[in-house]
């Protein structure tokens, strides 16, 4: 089992559509796509901590701040497979809703992985500026967005990739926007 997982994780990387293809025969339930989500994020949070605590680059969030980042990060899971589905839809896709959150879950566990670069990326900036591994955060981000497209594509039934990576990335930026707003929201809460 384990070796079937590790094989579909190189397969989204190195076939990306097959890939999709596959999760979306598997057909996974909202329960599976849900742990697929939250297993995601204990991933990134786990791989931020490590480094935290390794380097003492920051402190580790606390139980509640991970709870409600968790809570973040399944609310913008619900609004990115709405509007994926939505817009898809809308420029002629064929994906069904079930389809469009599996593979987006799929996505979250995927790109989960590319948190090391992040991480790695990130620790180079200093107060003097970037270094050089700074460079490790648009690769993340490109190979991320690049993932995500191809996932998409794939559900909806569209042969040409461009158009989908410029809507995701229309997408990422709106819904960034939208996690800053929610995430001044929790933050500027009275406590």
């Amino acid at each position: 089992m384990i070796q079937a997982f590790a094989a579909n994780l190189i397969e989204a990387f190195t076939a990306p559509r097959l890939s999709a293809r596959r999760i979306m025969a598997v057909a996974p339930g909202p329960q599976d796509c849900f742990l697929m989500v939250v297993l995601a994020f204990a991933i990134q949070a786990l791989v931020g901590d490590a480094w935290a605590l390794t380097f003492g680059a920051g402190e580790v969030p606390g139980f509640t701040a991970r709870l409600a980042e968790l809570m973040l990060q399944v609310l913008l899971y619900v609004i990115l497979v709405a509007g994926v589905h939505g817009i898809g839809r809308r420029f002629g896709g064929t994906a069904s809703q079930p389809q469009v959150a599996a593979v987006v879950a799929w996505h979250y566990l995927v790109s989960s992985l590319l948190s090391p670069l992040n991480v790695l990326g990130m620790s180079a900036v200093d107060g003097e500026g970037a270094g050089v591994a700074f460079l490790l955060v648009p690769l993340s981000v490109s190979v991320s967005i690049w993932l995500f497209a191809s996932f998409v594509a794939e559900a909806h039934g569209f042969r040409r990739l461009g158009g989908v990576i410029l809507a995701s990335v229309g997408g990422f930026a709106a819904l960034g926007f939208i996690a800053m707003l929610a995430f001044g929201l929790f933050a500027g809460a009275p406590r």
